[in-house]
């Protein structure tokens, strides 16, 4: 389950807890270098939210993505791959950053040479969010209409229970992969596609 803990910030930049309409919602670029935060969070419209630390397995499952899609880009030299919850800024006014599970981003829009040290990046084309027990599927289509709402192309959504692969992309589709499928995302390069078995493995 997922608490808010705060997310109002005073003078000081210290995360604080209060009704008092002195202190204000926490703006992304405040979030980033605000002190005593919970290990694991987001940003959500102004306010800290706690999040679980995910399980070993959810971790090995991020990474298989992630080097599987490394592997294809150093390969064809077509965009930036990168996980570990980095923030994606999905929203203004007020703020929400969202972690990514694992993300890719094309040369096209984020150039090799201009990796940013900040949330206020160029959205990435994909997204992958691997599901946890504590996940509710309310939440997680918020998620998603968030990311596609900031011009991601389709958001992955991995199911370890179900050993599927869920694929939303902006003109509405859905679409549920199995781990007998392959998938295919012409959104990093035309010929990327693996086994959805393997991001199991």
């Amino acid at each position: 389950m997922n608490d808010v803990i705060g997310g109002r910030i005073g003078d000081s930049g210290a995360v604080r807890e209060s009704d008092d309409t002195s202190y204000r919602l926490m703006t992304a670029e405040e979030y980033q270098v605000a002190q005593g935060l919970p290990p694991s969070s987001e940003l959500i419209q102004g306010k800290v939210v706690a999040m679980n630390q995910p399980s070993i397995s959810h971790g090995a499952i991020c990474l298989e993505i992630a080097y599987l899609l490394k592997v294809h880009c150093k390969k064809h030299e077509c965009g930036t791959v990168f996980g570990n919850d980095a923030g994606i800024l999905v929203r203004r006014d007020p703020d929400s950053v969202r972690g990514a599970d694992v993300a890719y981003c094309s040369y096209q829009r984020m150039p090799k040479e201009k990796v940013p040290d900040s949330y206020d990046a160029p959205a990435p084309e994909v997204v992958f969010e691997v599901l946890s027990k504590t996940d509710r599927w309310s939440q997680t289509h918020i998620k998603i209409g968030e990311y596609l709402g900031i011009d991601v192309l389709v958001v992955c959504v991995v199911d370890p229970k179900q050993r599927t692969v869920r694929l939303f992309r902006g003109d509405g589709s859905d679409t549920v992969l199995t781990e007998n499928d392959t998938i295919e995302l012409p959104e990093i390069q035309p010929t990327f596609q693996a086994k959805v078995s393997e991001f199991f493995t």
